[in-house]
């Protein structure tokens, strides 16, 4: 996490520049398919407020665990992706003053990923310790926790996008 966006990488990533709109496509269809995702999950889980019967519940809970367990997965993968790819090469067009400015930015970011995951770890700790049977507190509480990470997550994505994609618009303009 401590070379996202640093100046010391800025020259690695220029030896292709007409990889550059493939990362950008890249990164705006795995932000879709993931706020897709959760836009999905967050119903579902919204969904456990009106259920009438208990029983359901814990079957939704496991069903929503794994959801969230396979987009949490993916979401590393794209971190990971963002920082080792898309920010160094985005950073390696920008003025080192606006590198480090995005870099610093992009780390206060990454707050809201890690506390979303933090969430979503209390999340399913809950649903592994569910005792049967449930009861309708233990539903709402735990679809509160999924709520509050997939709100978490939704925040990170427009955060992120309202901060890269004005400068990656800006880089695409040389392309065309």
């Amino acid at each position: 996490m401590n070379h996202r966006l640093s100046i010391q990488t800025n020259r690695e990533y220029v030896a292709d520049p007409g990889n550059f709109p493939l990362l950008v496509e890249r990164l705006k269809e795995e932000h879709v398919q993931m706020r897709q995702q959760l836009s999905e999950i967050r119903m579902m889980a919204a969904s456990l407020y009106s259920l009438e019967d208990c029983s359901i519940g814990m079957c939704k809970l496991i069903e929503l665990q794994d959801r969230i367990l396979f987009l949490v997965e993916e979401l590393e993968q794209h971190s990971e992706w963002e920082e080792r790819v898309l920010f160094p090469q985005l950073q390696s067009y920008l003025h080192p003053t606006t590198a480090l400015s995005v870099s610093r930015s992009i780390s206060v970011l990454e707050q809201d990923h890690d506390l979303a995951k933090r969430v979503v770890q209390t999340f399913v700790d809950g649903v592994n310790a569910m005792k049967v049977p449930i009861d309708e507190e233990f539903l709402h509480l735990m679809a509160s926790e999924l709520s509050t990470a997939c709100l978490i997550l939704l925040k990170h994505f427009t955060l992120e996008e309202e901060l890269v994609y004005p400068l990656t618009d800006r880089i695409m303009e040389q392309f065309t």
